[in-house]
């Protein structure tokens, strides 16, 4: 990630003549109401608290399959409060570059995040995801859905008629946002201010945020009406759903009988390699 924002960094530096600071890490406010559930016996064992999921301590296991014939090709075991997308890309560019070339990647809403998108472009890897659900926290009347783009000019045209240029870039939530700030003498004398500014101490200007990663998004997203995108999404669904539900019936998935990361992963590879070695056989046959 922090590769793309010094190119954006360089870029906006472009754009105005002068660039920002080295970005500092933010210093992490100490909660004293916080209290991290760490198991006695197994403390490598991570608290997983999901909506729809059984909230205990747990290990997680994250694999990549093929989906022609539902091969596992790559396992990764981390504790249970890890992210699903954490170990995502990492799996999917060690498959690519040492087992098999990656075409097309498919996986569900957890793991619709922008860097991913980038990543796999970079690769030549079409990305195949199920998009996350959008929340929308504007809280005045003209949304983003009243602003259009220009493309050509690289601005956002706001009601008004007024452009907003792109004038800083933030890190937030994971991903590089550009911020398109219009004109603080356009909004002052604006009729229209009203329906688009919220008063947080004194009077500001509109801004706008756009996804660094933007073209990437919109480059996969533009097919996601495609048979071919629904199509991988189908498979998706039959083999990596249906191989985990397969591992926790019959391959011993479901409890480990060690403790302890290391433990956890030798146990998900053993699973692993029982039911790819049936499959195998299933298909050399």
């Amino acid at each position: 990630m922090n590769q793309y924002e010094e190119q954006g960094l360089e870029k906006l530096k472009q754009l105005k003549g002068k660039r920002r600071a080295e970005r500092k890490e933010p210093v992490k406010k100490k909660n004293t109401h916080s209290h991290k559930r760490v198991s006695r016996t197994d403390p490598e064992a991570g608290h997983m608290k999901r909506p729809g999921k059984p909230e205990e301590l747990y290990y997680l296991v994250h694999e990549t399959l093929d989906t022609d014939h539902g091969i596992i090709l790559a396992v990764t075991a981390t504790a249970g409060n890890v992210f699903d997308s954490v170990p995502y890309l990492d799996q999917i560019e060690d498959v690519h570059k040492n087992i098999i070339p990656v075409q097309i990647a498919t996986a569900d809403s957890a793991y619709d995040f922008s860097l991913a998108h980038q990543v796999l472009d970079e690769n030549g890897i079409s990305f195949f995801v199920r998009p996350k659900p959008t929340v929308n926290r504007t809280t005045v009347e003209f949304d983003r859905a009243y602003f259009s783009y220009d493309p050509e000019k690289d601005v956002y045209i706001c009601p008004n008629q007024k452009e907003l240029h792109p004038r800083s870039l933030v890190r937030a939530d994971g991903c590089i946002f550009w911020k398109y700030w219009a004109s603080r003498k356009d909004c002052k004398s604006c009729p229209l201010q009203s329906k688009c500014l919220t008063r947080k101490g004194s009077l500001t200007a509109r801004y706008l945020l756009e996804n660094y990663f933007r073209s990437s998004v919109q480059k996969n997203m533009a097919q996601k009406d495609s048979p071919e995108y629904r199509k991988a999404l189908k498979k998706r669904q039959i083999w990596c759903e249906g191989t985990f539900a397969a591992q926790k019936w019959s391959h011993n998935l479901k409890r480990l009988l060690r403790r302890g990361l290391e433990a956890a992963t030798d146990h998900c590879l053993l699973s692993a390699t029982a039911i790819n070695l049936k499959r195998m056989i299933k298909y050399m046959g």
